[in-house]
């Protein structure tokens, strides 16, 4: 694995994982019994890198702050990693909430872009608190040819040519806003910075060691504060691979261990 002492933020040690692992497999993503992705950690450069320089362009500054609202998918983690590269602040938000909870929870993290699934979006712009939202730019995923987008562009069509310029941060810059799920009462909200994961991801590893060719079955949802180290952190700092299946159905889980051979 990457000897974490040596970096200061997330963005460094993602950038640095996937230059030393380029050929290993990172991701698979399967929907039922179908296999939807397989990507290498090069793979997964050529994907992160022109939409984290789109963002750049679009005048996205160091600091500012990128929600994500998706289902456990390599579109989640490409996006995060962009975030992470032009030195901005994630705030993972739990995509089960209503919309009315969502667009309190971006108002409250003064989120300036949002990264979202096409489903979500419709039901959030259809909400009476729409109007009012003060995102500057949502990046819709998977949405259909003709679907209006109320105000939204498509993530895959978010690209620029060109590297974007990397943006390090210190160790006690914020790295993540992160949610309670609500059933305590209103969602809180806690800042977690980079020293806080980089020393996360130290205590997990040297308790649950990852290596390339590992395979990591990720259940529980990505923004939940276990799986974004678990299932995104630790694996790729150690050149693992992690493994994202759209149902969660137990035949298709059982199925899982056996046709990926999850470790």
């Amino acid at each position: 694995m990457l000897d974490l002492d040596q970096y200061t933020c997330l963005g460094a040690a993602l950038r640095d994982a996937l230059d030393r692992w380029p050929n290993e497999t990172c991701l698979i993503e399967a929907d039922r019994d179908r296999e939807r992705t397989r990507l290498t950690y090069s793979d997964f450069k050529q994907i992160a890198t022109p939409l984290a320089r789109a963002l750049q362009d679009a005048e996205f500054n160091p600091g500012d702050r990128a929600a994500i609202i998706m289902t456990n998918q390599s579109k989640w983690l490409a996006s995060a990693y962009a975030v992470f590269q032009i030195g901005g602040v994630l705030v993972p938000l739990d995509y089960k909430l209503t919309a009315e909870e969502h667009l309190q929870l971006l108002a409250h993290s003064r989120a300036k872009f949002l990264i979202v699934e096409y489903h979500l979006w419709r039901v959030i712009a259809q909400s009476p608190e729409f109007k009012n939202h003060q995102l500057k730019i949502a990046l819709v995923t998977e949405a259909p040819p003709t679907a209006q987008l109320s105000g939204g562009y498509r993530w895959e069509e978010f690209r620029r040519k060109g590297d974007p310029n990397f943006v390090p941060r210190a160790k006690e810059d914020a790295a993540c806003i992160v949610y309670s799920s609500g059933t305590g009462g209103r969602p809180k909200g806690c800042v977690l910075t980079h020293e806080n994961y980089l020393e996360q991801c130290k205590a997990l590893t040297a308790w649950l060691p990852f290596w390339p060719g590992v395979r990591y079955l990720s259940v529980l949802p990505t923004n939940h504060a276990i799986d974004f180290m678990v299932g995104f952190i630790g694996p790729f700092v150690c050149g693992a691979c992690v493994v994202h299946l759209r149902t969660l159905r137990p035949e298709f889980v059982r199925d899982a261990f056996v046709r990926y051979k999850i470790t």
